[in-house]
């Protein structure tokens, strides 16, 4: 049996991973109205591979955001467990967070674009800032080993 309350940490990660996702889109979305005026454009292509059918912008929004929050919640218990559970030490964490997130973005974008067209998918800039803005909440909303550790039982342990 692992000293590690394996419940709360998958707890914990999949809330910070939900509020993540949340600054993921809206920095997404943000930027892509700033830069390209079409704010869903980063929502079109995740909305496209959970329904290829075609989307009303609306529809489109809510699909997308979806899928958005679905791979947060996801990629934020996947980090607790592999980060939370063993790390002690928050600014490791933190670091780790964005580098993760990054390397997530990447496979899901391998996923959606398994085309010639990954490459400029998965490396573009509006995505790729607010994966480092997920990582970096991800990162400080998970807990360390020390707040899901269990207690012994025993004073003497």
């Amino acid at each position: 049996m692992t000293e590690i309350n394996g419940l709360r940490l998958a707890y914990r990660g999949f809330v910070a991973g939900l509020a993540g996702a949340y600054v993921w889109a809206a920095l997404a979305m943000v930027l892509a109205a700033m830069t390209q005026g079409d704010a869903l454009a980063p929502l079109r292509p995740l909305a496209a591979a959970i329904s290829p059918l075609q989307l009303s912008p609306e529809l489109g929004f809510v699909v997308g955001l979806a899928g958005v929050q679905a791979a947060g919640a996801l990629v934020g218990m996947t980090f607790a467990y592999f980060f939370g559970r063993f790390f002690t030490v928050r600014s490791t964490v933190i670091v780790a967070g964005p580098a993760f997130a990054l390397l997530a973005w990447g496979l899901v974008a391998a996923a959606l674009a398994p085309d010639s067209a990954v490459t400029a998918f998965a490396t573009h800039p509006i995505p790729a800032l607010a994966s480092v803005a997920y990582g970096l909440l991800l990162g400080a909303g998970v807990p360390l080993r020390g707040d899901v550790t269990r207690y012994a039982g025993s004073p003497s342990t």
